[in-house]
């Protein structure tokens, strides 16, 4: 089986992205889950962290107060993050059905600097060969959802910035695993435009795209995703739900 994953922000379109990704055949990409792969990297490194300045202190003896601490193992966090990640986004989809796994998520902006480096190489580990669709907008329309008006426009543009540069991260130390779509393409009036990231997307994700398979893209992208479909403007202060 392998893995795919939407790296962006939030109101970027990776809902409509989603359900491009989950119209190829063979591909179960789930939507948002609170990112807590994250809190299962840095439990991994909490764990590493005290192991390392306790092993000194008689881990193998029964007498200690750090008593088996020693046998705490990054590839037990690896496997076990596999296995229930897998799970977790199967549901109840036959394991055989699919082909590739993944998930959408619009808070990749938490993962801070420190963390990049290590975060992606265990998410490597747990996923080998794992790609990445990166995902972007133009920054004016994203502000003006009101997923971003609960925040201030510094905090938001912070966040997307930090988005961004993570995206500018996997481009350079995976470029072989990555792929840009850009939401005004995707959704926007040009079709050709719009028919090319769709071939491209469906080519990098699960090797082809005939021209049945253009089609089905094109219908899913007539149906439009998220609480406000291709990016329809809000007044601040409308009230809002859902962030894709």
């Amino acid at each position: 089986m392998r893995h795919v994953f939407v790296v962006t922000y939030g109101r970027s379109g990776s809902t409509l992205v989603q359900g491009l990704l989950n119209t190829l055949p063979g591909v179960l990409v789930r939507g948002e889950n609170g990112f807590y792969v994250l809190s299962l990297y840095r439990a991994m490194t909490t764990a590493m962290a005290f192991r390392a300045r306790h092993s000194r202190h008689a881990p193998r003896r029964v007498t200690s107060a750090f008593y088996g601490v020693h046998e705490i193992a990054p590839r037990r966090f690896v496997a076990t993050t596999r296995n229930l990640l897998t799970q977790t986004l199967l549901g109840g989809v036959r394991r055989d059905t699919v082909d590739v796994l993944g998930f959408k998520e619009v808070l990749w902006h938490q993962v801070t600097p420190q963390e990049t480096e290590g975060f992606f190489d265990f998410l490597d580990r747990v996923f080998p060969g794992a790609r990445y669709v990166l995902n972007t907008r133009q920054h004016e329309d994203v502000l003006a959802s009101g997923f971003w008006q609960r925040r201030d426009d510094d905090e938001a543009l912070a966040a997307v910035a930090r988005v961004e540069d993570i995206q500018a991260y996997l481009r350079e130390s995976r470029p072989d695993r990555v792929h840009d779509t850009v939401y005004e393409l995707l959704a926007g009036d040009d079709l050709a435009a719009s028919d090319a990231q769709l071939r491209d997307l469906a080519t990098f994700v699960i090797g082809r795209c005939d021209g049945d398979l253009l089609e089905a893209l094109r219908e899913t992208r007539k149906t439009g995703h998220g609480p406000r479909a291709f990016g329809v403007k809000r007044r601040r202060g409308e009230p809002t739900t859902g962030t894709g």
